[in-house]
Order: structure tokens, then sequence, then C-alpha cells
């Protein structure tokens, strides 16, 4: 793999996130069927690797592309104000690739806040939670259909 910096455009405000937390997703995918993502404590410090969860709990499978946060599926946002900024950072030059969740599958995902991909805006302390966008038909790759949210957490 070849890293490559950061830009510093790679925090962006979130124009459609509000400052609540929903638990699973919304939409009209096949029966909506609950995804969730979990995050196991509500405090960490700058620079460690965050653990978290994303279960399919529905009868259908979903597909979501990598090259977010930390070059994962998922995208770490921190709250500023009444606005969250997403850390949609990944230093890997490479094309983005569609991850497939089976239905009833659960993922296991790790952010290292201090590896390379936050080098640059630099990860700040602060009410955090994680975003995890998807669809529910594997193109068009890209595509995000809906959206669900771990319940904040403390960085810092």
């Amino acid at each position: 793999m070849l890293s490559v910096a950061v830009l510093a455009g790679c925090a962006q405000p979130d124009p459609d996130a509000s400052a609540s937390a929903p638990a699973t997703a919304s939409g009209t995918g096949p029966a909506a069927p609950p995804v969730t993502v979990t995050v196991p404590a509500d405090r960490h410090r700058v620079g460690d690797v965050i653990v978290l969860t994303v279960v399919n709990g529905g009868a259908a499978p979903l597909y979501a592309d990598d090259l977010r946060t930390d070059c994962s599926p998922v995208l770490l946002e921190r709250r500023e104000g009444g606005t969250w900024t997403r850390y949609d950072n990944c230093g890997v030059e490479r094309a983005s690739a569609v991850v497939t969740w089976a239905p009833g599958e659960r993922r296991e995902i790790r952010l290292d806040t201090a590896g390379g991909n936050f080098s640059a805006p630099p990860l700040l302390a602060g009410v955090h939670r994680i975003a995890f966008g998807f669809r529910w038909s594997p193109t068009p790759e890209g595509a995000v259909t809906e959206w669900v949210h771990s319940s904040e957490f403390r960085i810092g």
C-alpha cells in the first residue's frame, strides 16, 4: 500500500446530520431491516483504537464502500456546536471497495485514532459518533441511501 498525505479538506461539516443519534437506519429499504452501530465505551483517549460493531439485523444484504475514516466503511463525526463534522479521510491510494454485510452479519471495525490517516486535520478531543452509510443494492458504487449513527461518545 502507498500512503499519501490526507488533505485538510477531509473534515467536512455534515449538512444532513442533526444533533440526535438514532440507533437504527431510517428509510424504505427491504422491510427496513434494523442496522446498528455500537461503540462499547463512552470515553476514549486521543490515540486510542476505537473498536466498534456494525450489525445487519435484517433479512437482506447491505452494501457500503470503504475508504472512509481510517480506510473503513464508517465515518467518525465530531460535534461542533449544533453540527457534525465528518472525518472522511483515508490515506491510501487505491480504488474504493464494496463491503457486503450478509443478513444477520456482525462486523467489528477498528479505528486507529493515532494512525497516519488522522494526521491532517488532527483528531480533536470532543463529542463524537460513528456514522454508517449504506445501500440495499451493490450498485451504483459510491451511493448511500441510508444512514445510521452510534450513540455519542467522548474522545479526550
